[in-house]
């Protein structure tokens, strides 16, 4: 009878499954994969898996210090040279305690042109003015701020290459656009 236990534990530890997935890498910060180009770019990110991180490399270079290896969740960041414009792709690169290696590619647009602001209809009431229009990009459109003032209105607008808004405003008020690389256009009214 005393063997029972020790062949319960026998039989489950067979059924155990070998880890075999490589770890999960993920990307915070780009977050639309378009950068300004020029300078320096602050990539963020994680990587995690069950039977803890070992290393992430980027492009080959090895990224977590040597407390920072072997658990199960880590946090990256690191500094990318951005080129002046075109296409970029950064090879991310975890490996997990039992050998396991995952891979990301990431590719990132440097986009150095601004948003445009297209006002197409404006009408007045009394003091205000009611902008109809739509922002375009060429990657995309983060946000849309209405500022009267020092007061700053952001419009709820999807992220996405061009999208339409609607506003009203009193007259010296300023549309701003920023797209996802951080570049920015800004339109008075009227």
């Amino acid at each position: 009878m005393r063997w029972r236990p020790l062949l319960l534990l026998a039989l489950l530890s067979a059924c155990a499954r070998p880890d075999t997935a490589p770890p999960e890498i993920g990307l915070v910060e780009p977050l639309g994969g378009a950068v300004a180009p020029g300078g320096e770019l602050v990539v963020r990110g994680y990587a995690f898996d069950p039977s803890g991180v070992l290393g992430v490399w980027a492009n080959g270079q090895q990224l977590l210090p040597e407390g920072e290896r072997g658990r199960q969740l880590v946090q990256f960041r690191f500094r990318l040279q951005a080129p002046a414009s075109g296409r970029v792709e950064l090879l991310l690169e975890a490996e997990d305690g039992v050998g396991n290696r995952g891979r990301k590619r990431v590719p990132l647009v440097l986009d150095a042109e601004p948003p445009r602001i297209l006002v197409e209809r404006l009408e007045r009431e009394g003091n205000l003015y009611r902008v109809y229009g739509r922002v375009e990009d060429n990657v995309l459109v983060d946000r849309v701020v209405v500022q009267v003032g020092n007061r700053f209105t952001p419009l709820s607008l999807p992220k996405e290459p061009t999208v339409a808004f609607l506003a009203e405003v009193p007259a010296g008020a300023v549309i701003i656009a920023v797209d996802a690389a951080g570049n920015r256009a800004s339109r008075r009214i009227p």
